[in-house]
């Protein structure tokens, strides 16, 4: 059984490429509009665009302070939302962010067999 559940947090309902955003507001518990603002942000403060995954990296670790944890193990998005089931978690795939809380994978498509690459525990 997956541990994938059908969340989308943009405010109008749309599912668009809004990855980020979505998951850093779901994930750190803050409104999608407050998340949108906290990446322009950093895109302006670092000269870079707000998506970008080396923007994104700016806020999480160096504006909210969150470390980031590298994997090479061929770990899931599955297997990081077990290890952190009592947890919020920030991941990412290749082209995507996604988030777990509490062991759910809080996403609007069924990501749980990507492999991952870097997560923060929020």
């Amino acid at each position: 059984m997956s541990r994938w559940r059908y969340y989308n947090a943009n405010p109008r309902g749309d599912e668009e490429e809004d990855c980020v955003c979505r998951a850093i507001s779901t994930a750190v518990g803050i409104k999608y509009e407050a998340a949108q603002n906290l990446l322009r942000i950093s895109a302006d403060l670092n000269g870079c665009d707000e998506l970008c995954v080396c923007c994104y990296h700016l806020l999480l670790e160096d504006i909210l302070g969150l470390e980031p944890i590298y994997c090479d193990g061929g770990e899931t998005v599955e297997d990081i939302a077990w290890m952190h089931s009592g947890q919020r978690v920030l991941i990412r795939v290749d082209g995507h962010l996604t988030c777990a809380i509490m062991g759910a994978i809080l996403d609007i498509w069924d990501c749980s067999d990507e492999e991952v690459d870097c997560y923060w525990v929020v």
